[in-house]
């Protein structure tokens, strides 16, 4: 045993421990900000891409903001649409024939699933940068099959149409062939096909898939499959770390620090001899620090007994919110969709038109694979497309209202109130014949009494009362303060 007057003897004693052992969640498990920075400024790179699609995957799921900002996106537009005919003229239209045209084109693209089919393409296209797949027509059925991106190559563009093609790595059933099983015919007859050329070994296996089945969508016009989003990491790290920091701010300030002294023989000529052997002060220091909470720690010294307390004026400031609203402000997305506290109208409406601008080009690539899709698999003399409106989640009722008085100066507008309502083109068309015909509701049912359809009963006057959606900031002050004073 160490001499008890030997500074070793407190030293190796060793009886105060004040870490907590909180790190914080980490982001990201295997990169930092300087390998997002090399990845991106080599993105032309298939590794590269790769591995920003890993990260953007993760990140997905670790950050809320990020989650956030994907699904906003990807579900920004409603992809309400309407069917139109095309190429023809009128005066020279069999008008049985061209309804039935029409509803034979109604029903496969009412069994496209456009909006749940292409959510989710867009979902994965601001997710991974990229969306890569193929159409799986049924008889009775329509789905998109999604490609691992790892095993695509953005190769081409199609010349006559402008959208996007790519080659697929056939190398990928070589480890697992019997997967073949789940791919389109396409893909075995190719795979088959490279297998049977026994004279050459072909070392590259991408292959070209130009089909009209084939479709690739990004959201960004430009030739590299790279996460959109990606560049905001450097801002969703600093939001974790505030998380951290503010955690382990909040741990200190209800921190307690407990010191008891170790007597010492003042006596004689040595004052510097502990009165307690090292088993004595151990069996005490352990029987106090069993009996504390964790928010109190303890410290055997031979100073003075004394309590330290890490007040919260000690603490740094927590700078979350700062961070998270300088990651709003760079996605280039209000934070007021979000849950902030600030009130700006008018700034929440001109931030809205600009997403909307943004993402509707990307809309329209979708609505020309529709078309083009169409075009060589549905046959007849007369030729239909589908018009992709420009509702959001946003604007509904807005663009609802300007097609209602549209309408009102007999603009051919009614397909597109049907389709912005959400109603498929082929329901709206049998619930009016059911309503109409067969349940007569336009003679069973009397109309309420209004404005509209009598002498109104009631005292009140004025123009009704306005959206808050569509007030400017001092409007909605306004309306705040007569709330109050008539509460």
């Amino acid at each position: 045993m160490t001499n008890v007057n030997s500074p070793e003897y407190f030293k190796q004693m060793a009886m105060i421990n004040l870490s907590n052992g909180s790190s914080g969640t980490r982001l990201l498990s295997s990169y930092n900000k300087e390998d997002i920075k090399k990845f991106l400024k080599n993105k032309h790179t298939a590794d590269n891409q790769k591995k920003l699609r890993e990260i953007s995957r993760e990140i997905y799921y670790t950050s809320p903001q990020y989650r956030r900002l994907v699904n906003y996106y990807a579900t920004l537009f409603n992809l309400d649409y309407v069917l139109e005919g095309y190429g023809t003229s009128p005066d020279k239209v069999n008008a049985k024939l061209f309804k039935n045209a029409y509803f034979k084109n109604v029903d496969y693209v009412e069994k496209m699933n456009i909006k749940d089919q292409f959510t989710k393409a867009r979902f994965i296209s601001y997710r991974d940068g990229i969306f890569y797949g193929y159409a799986r027509v049924s008889k009775d059925g329509f789905y998109i099959q999604e490609l691992n991106p790892d095993y695509c190559q953005l190769s081409y563009v199609d010349i006559d149409t402008g959208l996007l093609g790519y080659s697929f790595d056939f190398s990928f059933f070589d480890s697992k062939e019997n997967s073949i099983e789940s791919f389109p015919n396409e893909f075995k007859s190719i795979y088959n096909s490279l297998n049977r050329d026994k004279s050459k070994s072909v070392k590259n296996k991408f292959v070209r898939i130009e089909s009209p089945y084939a479709i690739c969508l990004k959201p960004i016009p430009d030739f590299y499959a790279v996460p959109p989003f990606i560049s905001l990491l450097e801002e969703l790290l600093d939001i974790q770390d505030y998380k951290t920091l503010d955690k382990n701010s909040e741990e200190i300030s209800n921190y307690m620090l407990l010191t008891q002294k170790i007597p010492m023989d003042q006596s004689g000529s040595d004052s510097n001899r502990f009165l307690l052997t090292q088993d004595w002060v151990l069996a005490f220091h352990q029987n106090i620090e069993d009996g504390l909470p964790s928010q109190v720690g303890l410290a055997t010294t031979p100073m003075e007994i004394d309590v330290v307390r890490f007040d919260k004026e000690m603490a740094e400031k927590s700078k979350v919110s700062q961070a998270t609203s300088q990651f709003w402000k760079d996605s280039g997305v209000s934070e007021l969709l979000f849950g902030s506290d600030a009130n700006s109208t008018a700034s929440l409406k001109s931030s809205i038109i600009v997403d909307d601008s943004e993402t509707f080009g990307f809309i329209k690539d979708i609505e020309k694979w529709i078309n083009e899709h169409l075009k060589a698999t549905q046959s007849g003399t007369y030729k239909f497309r589908v018009r992709i409106l420009e509702t959001t989640k946003h604007n509904r009722d807005a663009f609802v209202d300007s097609r209602l008085k549209a309408a009102q100066f007999g603009m051919p507008v009614k397909n597109e109130i049907i389709a912005a309502m959400g109603h498929q083109p082929s329901s709206m068309y049998l619930n009016n014949f059911l309503e109409n015909e067969i349940l007569e509701l336009t003679e069973k049912l009397i109309p309420l009494m209004s404005s509209h359809t009598g002498n109104a009963t009631n005292n009140e006057a004025g123009a009704p009362e306005q959206d808050e959606r569509d007030l400017t900031d001092k409007g909605q002050q306004t309306r705040d303060l007569e709330s109050n004073s008539s509460g």
